[in-house]
């Protein structure tokens, strides 16, 4: 065959580089809705019952799984060769950049600047479109990933997935405000705007791979559920991060109690913890890279169970003049465990998505997920509450130390290849 009539394939780089300011965007979205929205609605007067109703933003990330079929038949036409990922994904990207614009123009308009009655309202439709959006994106970028990512590369992919979270976070929270201090939060909303736009520029020259060969399938949720990789997935979700959604609402909380002050909480929170996670995003990486997936998972969640065993020891043993400047050091390591854990875990998910529909199966390890850290992260709280961090925390390490070692028993290795 010639090379003129060769399939089109991207290598790891050029996927990765393409897809990271998608990933990005989808925790700016999610920064701005669920952390700097609250702050403007109440820091300009607004009432209480509109600031704890941006909570709901979490909805479409937790249901998206509904409409994950339809946009992977957009995504995949069944009969057809050609792929469409590109296409949702741009066409989402311009979306987002023009509902922050709206949003912004409202901010211009509100010459009150209070957020109240019909304004207010339409700045929170306006989010909440945007998180439909941005999650449904989301279906696309992750069956992309799929699809281009050999099984080498699903590590490098979900340490881009997970690493951009970090840095949407940081775009969507602490830069957002500082902007918006600086020129006013609607020129801040334009400004982001333009940046969603810059981030979407490596998607735009880039030209997706049409597939190899033809198929009728569509892509469905009861196909996923049949499937047993599938299955075993979800049990992997259920089994490994249980432990630690258990606890983590918790960390801010720890460390305030144990007296740290606010001005040293937001700066661990900003800059020591989304360094850790830069670093624990590239540990998982490499684990993925260098060792079976059964392995890794191992790994990961043993030294997880490991950081949260450190957490109590230091509640119960470190002298109470240094516990404090211990249990921050600590609490950061936990963070570079976390993010390894998530990386290498997701990259196992990858593996068990189907190809014929990797978006919808990737999406319903998302939403299991994400519903687990909602119901577990509420009784987590409770038994806190009621027991005391170390008690909660203890749970939280014995369950997640188990957990790994199980893992040894499921031969996820073998059905991740």
């Amino acid at each position: 065959m010639s090379e003129a009539h060769q399939p089109l394939t991207l290598t790891t780089g050029r996927v990765i580089f393409a897809i990271t300011g998608v990933y990005i965007t989808q925790s700016l979205i999610s920064a701005l809705s669920m952390q700097s929205l609250p702050a403007l609605v109440r820091a300009a007067g607004g009432s209480l019952a509109l600031t704890g109703a941006t909570t709901l933003f979490m909805l479409p990330w937790a249901l998206k799984f509904i409409w994950a079929p339809w946009i992977e038949r957009c995504r995949l036409p069944p009969g057809c060769l050609g792929r469409r990922s590109r296409k949702l994904i741009l066409r989402g990207q311009v979306m987002l950049a023009v509902i922050l614009m709206m949003v912004g123009a409202i901010g211009w308009l509100d010459r009150d600047g209070m957020l109240q009655g019909s304004e207010g309202v339409g700045v929170f439709l306006l989010f909440m479109l945007a998180g439909i959006v941005a999650s449904t994106i989301d279906i696309a970028s992750d069956g992309f990933c799929v699809d281009q990512l050999t099984q080498t590369g699903y590590g490098w992919g979900n340490s881009v997935q997970v690493g951009g979270s970090y840095l949407g976070m940081m775009c969507g929270g602490g830069l957002f405000l500082m902007l918006a201090a600086e020129y006013g939060w609607p020129g801040a909303m334009l400004m982001l705007a333009l940046l969603i736009m810059l981030l979407s520029l490596p998607l735009l020259r880039m030209t997706e791979p049409r597939r190899t060969r033809r198929s009728r399938h569509s892509p469905s949720l009861r196909y996923a559920l049949r499937r047993s990789p599938t299955r075993l997935g979800l049990l992997l979700v259920l089994m490994l991060n249980t432990g630690m959604r258990f606890v983590m609402p918790l960390s801010a909380s720890l460390l305030l109690d144990h007296g740290i002050s606010m001005s040293t909480l937001g700066a661990l929170l900003s800059g020591a913890n989304i360094a850790a996670g830069v670093v624990g995003t590239l540990a998982g990486g490499l684990l993925m890279k260098y060792c079976p997936a059964g392995r890794a998972l191992l790994v990961a969640y043993g030294m997880q169970g490991g950081a949260l065993l450190a957490v109590v020891a230091t509640l119960w043993l470190a002298p109470h003049g240094v516990m404090l400047e211990i249990l921050q050091w600590v609490v950061v390591a936990k963070s570079v465990t976390l993010a390894c854990a998530l990386v290498c875990l997701y990259a196992t998910l990858m593996s068990l998505s189907s190809p014929l529909q990797a978006g919808v199966d990737f999406t319903i390890f998302q939403c299991t997920d994400a519903a687990l850290a909602i119901f577990a992260g509420s009784i987590g709280g409770v038994i806190a509450q009621h027991f005391g961090y170390a008690a909660c925390l203890l749970f939280a390490g014995l369950v997640t130390l188990l957990a790994a070692l199980m893992v040894l028993r499921l031969s996820v290795s073998r059905a991740a290849d």
